[in-house]
């Protein structure tokens, strides 16, 4: 087989040499040439490089000094152009050899060569052209969707495989950018059809991630589509600090498990922006799930801080982004200061109204008329304002606390209407503005809920250092009846209701605080001008097993979400509660009585204010 195909090759390139010759020569001057070279066609052609096969049909000479194959991209090419050979051999015969460095989609001229004694013997030519690049279009990314905090799906597909079998194809990604196959993460696509949806798993929060779609094959190696991006969300995030003067609300989010239950989530804070709970302040708040909250306090004013939601479960602790914040300077208070605070000495009172039938028909009996007659005991001292809260400071809370809610749960915090003597709102969180009402900055503060006075004292206690609450009702009509000065008026100061009570039966509004004559302890407007909340869970019954012994302290605790609560004082529209011993109470916590407001108390005075 072998002398056969010989004999063939032979017999054609003498056909080619005898038909090249005829054109010039007669017949009797063609001369066969010592050395004959015979160039068969490239083959596996690739971008860059290909394979020749030659074979040598005549060898009258002998040595074989060099043999291979020289190429360019024109016409003709010799050995000076560019070449692949190799040395000795065989005299006759078929050789084959690889040639390289070849460039993408390129038309090259090329043949096969013989080096015998020093002369250089050329086959005929023969013409091949490179593979196309493979382009970034081939493969691409379609879309990288559901991203969480440790996850994402990287949807791929393969447009054009070069006409080539595709060995392998998926995704690569890292952190850093132009990721590969052989240095980096990669998702391998199950074999059967085209396009891939590669589930990411193992993530880090906030992190960006560079990803490329590839597929392999034979002829092109490693083919890769252009580089996308994403960035992960995050599943503890830090949302919004709000900052005061000596504390900060401080808001974050668990916004999903991640890998495992949050056991633990909490907000740090500090100097600088790298702080964890080993490095900073930190107060945990609960688990799981959910919005969350703390306030910050102990902070100084004009001062630079940095917080930081965390998270832990199971993998370990994890952090949110940090947030800088600039705490306030200023006063805390508009027109509050310690001189303002009555001291209210302990004692011991006869608390309830004594004739109930007396009390006028717009009373209803099953709210007001079953407080009997009691004793009770305040045991310890008090400080109790001699002025309710005014709409301008009631207003420079709540453009600290920037929120329409009650940040332990989702209540609201003010009426959205019907402020004609209070406030009024502007803007959105975090830039909501809260002013008074024209004429009303020293008017009391009314139309905000029983939880927005929880939320107020909260934040004052923590910017004075102090305790500041709502008064007990016990300790409430303690106060209203003069403490251990009282004169046993009807109402907080007189028997008279015009000396001390603010009431026009009409919608002209409160007055000014302190316009009227104050009480025995010197404390204003405990009848009228506006309900006072008290921190009480309001019950009518809840004295009736007290009749005939001394309480101490008494205070009906509850931590129902949504309870009513009781209010005192009467209001400028209703002169039937001017009585120091009235009650009334709130539909529930979110209950935004046009005509309640809030009178602080405090265990003891701040050493600054």
């Amino acid at each position: 087989m072998k002398s056969d195909m010989k004999n063939i090759i032979k017999i054609g390139i003498c056909g080619l040499f005898a038909l090249a010759a005829l054109a010039s020569c007669k017949q009797e001057d063609i001369v066969e040439p010592d050395v004959q070279v015979f160039t068969y066609e490239f083959s596996e052609i690739t971008r860059t490089s290909a394979v020749g096969t030659a074979y040598i049909t005549e060898n009258r000479i002998g040595t074989i000094e060099a043999k291979g194959f020289c190429w360019g991209e024109t016409s003709s090419p010799t050995v000076n152009d560019h070449k692949a050979e190799i040395t000795g051999g065989e005299p006759i015969g078929t050789f084959t050899l690889p040639i390289s460095g070849l460039d993408v989609a390129t038309t090259y001229y090329g043949r096969s060569f013989v080096t015998v004694a020093g002369a250089v013997h050329y086959g005929n030519e023969i013409t091949f052209t490179t593979l196309a690049a493979p382009s970034e279009g081939w493969c691409l990314i379609d879309e990288v969707t559901n991203i969480t905090a440790i996850s994402a799906d990287v949807v791929m597909q393969i447009a054009d495989n070069g006409g080539n079998e595709v060995l392998e194809y998926g995704i690569c990604y890292n952190q850093t950018g132009d990721p590969t196959v052989e240095n980096d993460t990669k998702v391998v696509a199950e074999q059967g059809g085209f396009e891939f949806t590669a589930a990411l798993t193992g993530l880090s929060q906030l992190t960006q991630y560079f990803v490329k779609p590839y597929f392999i094959t034979a002829e092109y190696g490693v083919v890769y589509g252009e580089q996308v991006d994403f960035t992960t969300s995050t599943f503890i995030k830090s949302v919004a600090a709000f900052p005061g003067f000596r504390t900060a609300y401080l808001t974050a989010q668990v916004v999903m498990d991640a890998g495992s239950e949050t056991t633990e989530r909490g907000i740090c804070w500090g100097t600088t922006p790298d702080i964890t709970v080993e490095t900073a302040e930190y107060a945990a708040v609960g688990q799981g799930i959910g919005n969350f909250y703390t306030l910050a306090s102990g902070l100084e004013k004009g001062s630079t801080y940095y917080m930081r939601a965390y998270a832990k479960n199971a993998e370990g602790t994890f952090y949110g982004e940090a947030i800088q914040f600039t705490t306030r300077t200023g006063e805390i208070l508009p027109n509050f200061s310690k001189d303002q605070m009555v001291l209210v000495e302990h004692g011991t009172y006869d608390m309830g109204e004594p004739n109930t039938e007396t009390i006028s028909s717009c009373i209803t009996a099953d709210t007001y008329g079953k407080e009997p007659v009691h004793r009770v005991t305040i045991s310890r001292d008090f400080y109790m304002c001699k002025y309710e809260v005014t709409n301008e400071q009631l207003c420079a809370f709540l453009n600290v606390y920037q929120s329409t809610r009650r940040r332990d749960y989702d209540q609201a915090i003010y009426n959205g209407s019907g402020r004609t003597f209070s406030f009024n709102v502007s803007g959105s969180a975090p830039n909501l503005r809260f002013t008074p009402v024209s004429g009303c900055d020293r008017k009391p503060a009314s139309n905000f809920t029983w939880g927005c006075a929880s939320q107020f004292c909260e934040w004052l206690s923590a910017e004075l250092g102090v305790t500041v609450r709502m008064p007990t009702e016990a300790e409430w009509e303690f106060a209203a009846r003069g403490g251990n000065l009282s004169q046993g008026y009807t109402y907080s100061g007189s028997n008279n209701s015009s000396e001390v009570a603010v009431y026009t039966n009409s919608k002209t509004g409160p007055s000014i605080v302190g316009s009227k004559k104050p009480n025995e302890l010197g404390i204003y407007d405990m009848s009228g001008n506006v309900f006072e909340y008290c921190s009480d869970a309001f019950d009518m019954d809840f004295y009736l097993d007290q009749v005939g012994k001394t309480t101490v302290d008494p205070e009906n605790v509850t931590s129902a979400k949504n309870a009513q609560r009781v209010i005192r004082s009467g209001s400028f529209r209703h002169n039937a509660y001017f009585r120091v011993s009235a009650r009334g109470k709130t539909t529930n916590e979110a209950d935004c009585g046009n005509h309640s407001g809030l009178r602080l108390v405090m265990n003891s005075l701040p050493s600054e204010l």
